[in-house]
């Protein structure tokens, strides 16, 4: 039987630590046209702006605010706090439609937002977190504030394209001979352990640097805790990646050296509202 908001639009919002987004589906059995939404999260009247665009069949929040707002006055809405990884997993799935690949099964999907957290996606697709790390987007803001006066998120990125954080790390090579040692003379042996430049560039490299190697390294690892001896694919999302393509670069470089394969989830940041919508719509049988 079809539910009698089943030709409404849906919605979905995910309240993270630091930016809020939020999509709306124009038919929730389709994907086309999706409109997004994405601001800092203390933006409450751009995101109510956002939402003018109802009614909806209903809403699905999740997220660090998620059930503040849904206990809050949701009158006009049909609100659904729902769980946030089973969310992205959900999510993923839908935004997949979209990606020029197919991951392995099974296959980690990593959440890289002020955070990080590390999810397994198993081969009947179902999802649980296996680990995370409290380095994530808020870490490069926050040390950019400390280090370069900055933490805008595009103004970081266009810093961290014109740097060299070999000039701020120390490599394997600085500490090494030729042939003293069995690894790459190039890989990072201690983040900022050099600093043999404080040039603004350079740091702001050296910080994407401190992130990427380190998330990727336990990405890697985690997966090839999963993998049976195949190698499977990392597939990658999160606010922090958007416009990011020197993060995505080291991700991909240090995901290959530990043995597993990068993989970029397109409109990744908006994973956790696109779950959360279909899940509020699945519990109401929208």
């Amino acid at each position: 039987m079809t539910s009698p908001t089943s030709h409404l639009p849906a919605a979905g919002i995910d309240f993270g630590a630091t930016l809020v987004k939020a999509v709306i589906l124009p038919d929730p059995r389709t994907h086309d046209g999706m409109r997004t939404f994405l601001a800092p999260e203390a933006d409450t009247s751009g995101l109510d702006r956002f939402l003018r665009r109802g009614p909806f069949a209903s809403v699905g929040v999740v997220g660090g605010g998620a059930r503040r707002w849904a206990s809050g006055d949701g009158a006009l809405f049909a609100v659904e706090a729902v769980d946030e990884f089973a969310a992205w997993g959900v999510g993923e799935k839908f935004l997949l439609d979209t990606a020029p690949f197919v991951p392995s099964r099974p296959h980690l999907l990593v959440s890289l937002g002020t955070g990080t957290s590390i999810l397994a996606v198993d081969a009947a697709g179902r999802v649980a977190r296996v680990g995370g790390t409290a380095l994530g987007g808020g870490t490069l803001r926050g040390l950019g504030r400390l280090l370069l006066g900055e933490d805008g998120h595009e103004k970081l990125i266009a810093l961290a394209r014109g740097g060299d954080r070999r000039k701020v790390d120390l490599l394997v090579g600085d500490v090494y001979g030729p042939g003293e040692i069995s690894l790459n003379v190039d890989l990072t042996a201690a983040n900022f352990g050099k600093v043999a430049s404080t040039e603004r560039h350079d740091l702001a490299n050296a910080l994407c640097g401190l992130l990427g190697e380190n998330v990727a390294l336990l990405a890697g690892s985690l997966a090839r805790s999963i993998s049976g001896g195949e190698t499977i694919d990392v597939v990658y999302g999160g606010s922090t990646l958007r416009g990011h393509d020197v993060l995505r670069g080291i991700l991909e470089h240090v995901t290959g050296l530990a043995g597993a394969r990068a993989r970029f989830l397109p409109n990744g940041e908006f994973a956790g509202a696109v779950g959360a919508m279909h899940l509020a719509l699945a519990r109401r049988g929208s």
